[in-house]
């Protein structure tokens, strides 16, 4: 196993060691749950708008996706099929415990040659590429295995990252680059994979800072309900700024059918 995939496994492996650390993935906290929740509805949102959502028929992998707090969040959505894979087996034990609904496989999310391809409907990452070594070769084996769309919620490259984002992140002997995604690199990495004219590659950008909000709001002399509401508007406040944010809901729609007649080159 590459160096940089054996420190990100010993990481992955002493974090999940405590399983209160991850309570806030299963809160009922309206505030938290507005908070932790708000980019995956987004996602959602679009699949939706386009006619590739169909929680019922299915499936879903998760990949780089710990303890599983976003398969939790899928399955409260109807979704009846839904796998969460990690490298980390003591993360993957945590999810089974935290919720029995959810199905679970050990993978390396940069090498799933043990998974077929177009093997499920729609595969989802949230913060988990850019712990990768190569970011890029885990987001193609993502389009590799998916069926219809790739969802990927990443950090997003600009000017407000660069100013305040880190670019490194240090975990004991875990050390990775922030890689940090835009349209340009996305729909790239989509195309160059696919081969296809007619993938649909649609990159939304948008602020999200759910740590600085949440201390924020809860400050506020208000019921926890209310609190959200307040939460909501700052987030409104951003809205018209949107195309300077921070974070990107990613998403790779794959064409399904043979590939149509390609132009020769001249």
């Amino acid at each position: 196993m590459d160096d940089g995939i054996q420190a990100q496994l010993e990481r992955g492996n002493r974090v999940h060691g405590d399983p209160t650390v991850w309570d806030y993935h299963y809160t009922s906290d309206p505030l938290i749950r507005y908070l932790r929740d708000r980019r995956l509805h987004r996602a959602l949102k679009e699949l939706d708008k386009r006619g590739k959502l169909d929680a019922a028929t299915q499936s879903v992998l998760l990949v780089c996706a710990g303890v599983g707090g976003e398969g939790t969040f899928l399955a409260n959505q109807g979704f009846v099929d839904v796998t969460v894979s990690d490298l980390s087996e003591k993360a993957l034990e945590l999810c089974r415990r935290f919720d029995g609904r959810l199905k679970t496989r050990a993978l390396n999310a940069e090498d799933m040659s043990e998974v077929e391809d177009g093997s499920y409907d729609l595969v989802f990452v949230q913060d988990g590429l850019h712990h990768l070594p190569r970011p890029v070769l885990g987001f193609t084996e993502m389009l590799r295995v998916a069926r219809t769309a790739v969802v990927v919620i990443e950090p997003h490259s600009g000017l407000v990252a660069r100013a305040i984002g880190r670019q490194w992140e240090v975990c004991g002997e875990a050390v990775n680059y922030v890689f940090r995604w835009n349209r340009s690199i996305f729909e790239q990495a989509t195309r160059s994979y696919l081969l296809r004219e007619d993938a649909e590659v649609i990159p939304c950008r948008f602020f999200d800072h759910n740590l600085v909000v949440n201390r924020v709001v809860s400050k506020l002399p208000l019921p926890r309900k209310t609190q959200v509401l307040a939460a909501k508007a700052i987030y409104g406040l951003l809205y018209f700024v949107a195309p300077m944010g921070n974070m990107m809901v990613g998403i790779a729609l794959k064409p399904s059918g043979p590939s149509p007649q390609r132009l020769v080159a001249h």
